[in-house]
């Protein structure tokens, strides 16, 4: 389709992925601007159709894109509908053009009959151009526990090869009936956004906790055990799972997402604004409460 800003037309052409030509453009482009790749997540069958590129073209290049990723949003224990925007850029040569503002209206123009809620992740430097599009921001909070000393188990738990091909479809078959990490601020229908963090970002960090078929994501910084995810159908003892990735420096676990569904002894504190949380939404959200976006769902 065309769309014209002021004397300006250009073509904008959506969903792609499988036209080699474009799809190695807006790589190219998210490499240059972001410094990552989506090749290796191409190839492994892992960009479906809940992740849908809406990018300007101009002379087979891909210049401007603005992305969707359909999921499911639990807020407060109600299911909404959700649209999250992402990997809005431009490339140095073509930006001024009003290419990601025309972009923004035409991606919520087309999808605002198929969610209830849309919503995305901007740093500091663009805080500023969300909100003219009805965009509000929100506060979200860092959950943090301290820990008692942890008797530490030293089995039953194994460290995922994202190399291998067997374990990366294992890890895809527990995420498509996984229940959602917190009940207050989870997501569900989000396996292609876990895969792209499994194969690019936390590779070296995923487990299996083989008595609980659970797929554990955490690091270990000192005294603080980063908990990033617990991906199960099943309800986790976080007790437990503590004996099994905790060590003898353990003293405080931090939560990289509402830890409602774990411990009602976490304690938080407000986010700093510079990665900041915006939503817009068709209904008043409740979210007069302390909640953190799990961080594997960012796109």
């Amino acid at each position: 389709m065309n769309i014209q800003v002021d004397e300006l037309k250009f073509s904008v052409i959506s969903n792609y992925k499988n036209d080699e030509i474009l799809r190695k453009s807006f790589n190219q482009l998210a490499n240059d601007v972001f410094g990552i790749d989506f090749e290796q997540f191409y190839q492994k069958g892992f960009w479906d159709d809940h992740y849908i590129c809406h990018s300007v073209v101009i002379d087979h290049n891909v210049v401007s894109n603005v992305s969707i990723s359909k999921m499911n949003l639990i807020i407060g224990g109600t299911n909404q509908r959700a649209i999250q925007i992402g990997t809005v850029m431009t490339h140095p040569d073509y930006r001024g053009n009003g290419f990601s503002s025309a972009l923004m209206k035409h991606v919520l123009e087309t999808y605002r009959d198929e969610c209830e809620v849309f919503y995305l992740f901007a740093n500091d430097s663009v805080h500023h151009f969300y909100p003219k599009f009805g965009f509000t921001p929100c506060s979200e909070a860092h959950f943090s526990m301290k820990v008692a000393p942890i008797s530490i188990v030293n089995s039953g738990l194994r460290k995922i090869d994202c190399a291998n091909e067997e374990d990366l479809k294992m890890i895809n078959k527990i995420l498509q009936t996984r229940t959602p990490v917190s009940n207050q601020f989870g997501i569900s229908d989000n396996q292609g956004i876990f895969m792209f963090y499994a194969l690019h970002v936390f590779q070296d960090s995923i487990y299996l906790f083989e008595d609980e078929e659970a797929i554990i994501v955490y690091q270990h910084e000192g005294n603080v055990l980063h908990l990033y995810d617990v991906v199960s159908k099943y309800k986790v003892d976080l007790i437990r799972l503590l004996s099994h990735i905790g060590n003898s420096d353990t003293e405080i676990i931090q939560f990289h997402f509402t830890p409602d569904r774990f411990t009602e002894n976490a304690n938080y504190e407000l986010k700093s604004q510079s990665d900041l949380l915006f939503m817009k939404s068709k209904n008043d959200l409740n979210l007069n409460f302390a909640f953190c976006a799990p961080m594997l769902s960012h796109a």
